[in-house]
Parts: structure tokens; C-alpha cells; sequence
């Protein structure tokens, strides 16, 4: 396992960009015709178009990194009495959306990141239908790069607008939770988005915050993470701490915020905290 000194996170974000574009070609070949859905152990879909990007993303990272193990949504499971023991792992979303993918809703995403002790140093979030590529690593800033184009710079918004731009799925969007926590929020403007790209939107300064009701798997937001901090926002928990990875036996995040302005108290809202106090 390389030490962190030998792991040059800038010289690495170029060639995991050219993997991810190239996971979004083949992702692109599928969405073009016509595919079937299968459902996986956990009902969740995939499509041809899943598996076609994960190998594509497995071949190149273990050539890059050969000494990095993957974690990959679509890969067989890793025993956490094995990669409790990893001080560095790719965690990989080969297809982030995927029922925006079967929607033909063009909202889907490539997520790569890089873990070093269960923080994500590295992330690249690319939706192939755009071609535009959201980037960052630990040191550096977030970067925006359409293709064939420069990068810019982009900067969450540190202060909220108001009305409160809100973003989440149009399912979560529909919850009970989510409208509870909204209803006390007040005054908001809602966008629906599809997968990491929501949190994208926080990063860019287009969005005020995304709240996540529900399970997401740690693949669908560690990318985003590294992007939306190293732009000056946040990804945390319900009690404001920084997600983690690959530190439980099961890869499920808790229920988290995106946000740019820290002088809001967000956990405010929440109907449990209203009724009963907050937790120390």
C-alpha cells in the first residue's frame, strides 16, 4: 500500500479525468439504442451500460494505481475485516443515476474518488451527456471543465440566497421527511437533479443546499465531497460532521447536508431537533 508521500494527488487528477471520459463514451454506446434492466441481490437496477463502464474504470485505475485496491458499486463486495485494514482505496460509481439513466433523463454521472483514511483526497464527477467534468483534490481548488474547453475555478455560495435554493431528487423530494424539514426551512426554490450532481450544483454556487433523507451508498458521494469542500462548502452529517468512508462494515452513508453557507444553522430545521432538543 503506497504511503502518503508517494501519492502525488495532482499528477493523478489528468489521467483519472481521461478514465472517466472514457467510462462515459462507453456509457454513451448504450444510451444510444436500446438496452434491458436487470435487477441486482438489492433490487436496485443495472444495465449493460453499468457494467461496461465499471470494467473500463477497473482496467484503468489498476493500471495507474496497480498498488490502490477499487471499490465498485458494481464489483463483488470486499470483506470490511479486509479493507478496514486499506489506508487507500478507490471508491467508484461506475453509473451514478442509473434510473436517471432508464428515464433517458440525461442525469447520470461517472464518480471516481480517492479514500486516504476514510477521507475522500480526490474526485472527478463527470455526467457523459454534457461531457462537462467536475474535478478536485486535496490542496487545490474545484474545477468545472466542459470538454474540449479550460477549466474555471468554482466556489460554493458562502452566502444563502433567499429564497433558499434547495436541490434534491424529485423522489425525495416527494417524502414526508423531506417536506418536514422544508416546511420548517421556509421560503425556498426547489431544483430537481439526478445523482452527484446535485451536490455539484452546491459546489458551483447554484444551489444553496442539498438535504439527503435516506440511504446512499459511500460511491455516491465521495467524489462529490472532495469537489464541493475543496470549493469552500461542506458535505456532513446531520449533527455538521464530515462524512467518512470505508470506517463500517456496511457502505451506507447517514443522512447528510450540502451546503455553502456555514452560518446557518441547518440541523435547525430538522423536526426532531425543533421538538426535542439536539443531542450533545
Amino acid at each position: 500500500m503506497p504511503d502518503v508521500a508517494n501519492v502525488d494527488l495532482f499528477a493523478l487528477v489528468q489521467p483519472v479525468q481521461a478514465i472517466a471520459r472514457e467510462a462515459g463514451r462507453r456509457i454513451l454506446e448504450v444510451y444510444a439504442g436500446s438496452f434491458s434492466v436487470t435487477e441486482k441481490a438489492d433490487q436496485s437496477p443495472v444495465t449493460a451500460a453499468d457494467l461496461a463502464a465499471n470494467e473500463c474504470i477497473l482496467r484503468g485505475l489498476a493500471e495507474l494505481t496497480p498498488d490502490i485496491p477499487v471499490l465498485s458499486e458494481e464489483a463483488p463486495d470486499v470483506g470490511f475485516a479486509e479493507r478496514s485494514r486499506w489506508e487507500w482505496l478507490w471508491l467508484v460509481d461506475p453509473l451514478d443515476g442509473t434510473r436517471e439513466f432508464i428515464k433517458r433523463n440525461d442525469q447520470f454521472s461517472v464518480n471516481i474518488a480517492l479514500i486516504h483514511r476514510h477521507e475522500a483526497v480526490l474526485g472527478v464527477v463527470l455526467p457523459p451527456v454534457s461531457g462537462i467534468c467536475y474535478y478536485a483534490c486535496l490542496g487545490d481548488a474545484a474545477y468545472k471543465q466542459p470538454a474540449g474547453q479550460p477549466p474555471c475555478q468554482i466556489q460554493a455560495a458562502r452566502v444563502c440566497h433567499y429564497p433558499v435554493r434547495v436541490v434534491s431528487s424529485l423522489e425525495s423530494y416527494r417524502t414526508r421527511r423531506l417536506q418536514d424539514y422544508l416546511s420548517h426551512l421556509g421560503p425556498h426554490r426547489h431544483f430537481g437533479m439526478g445523482g452527484a450532481l446535485k451536490s455539484c450544483l452546491v459546489a458551483e454556487g447554484k444551489a444553496d443546499l442539498y438535504p439527503r433523507f435516506g440511504p446512499t451508498g459511500e460511491w455516491d458521494t465521495a467524489a462529490a465531497q472532495v469537489i464541493v469542500e475543496q470549493a469552500g462548502g461542506y458535505m456532513t452529517d446531520m449533527q455538521l460532521r464530515p462524512l467518512r468512508y470505508n470506517a463500517r462494515p456496511v457502505l451506507v452513508n447517514p443522512d447528510f447536508f450540502v451546503f455553502g453557507d456555514v452560518t446557518r444553522d441547518w440541523p435547525h430545521y430538522l423536526p426532531q431537533r425543533r421538538s426535542h432538543g439536539w443531542p450533545a
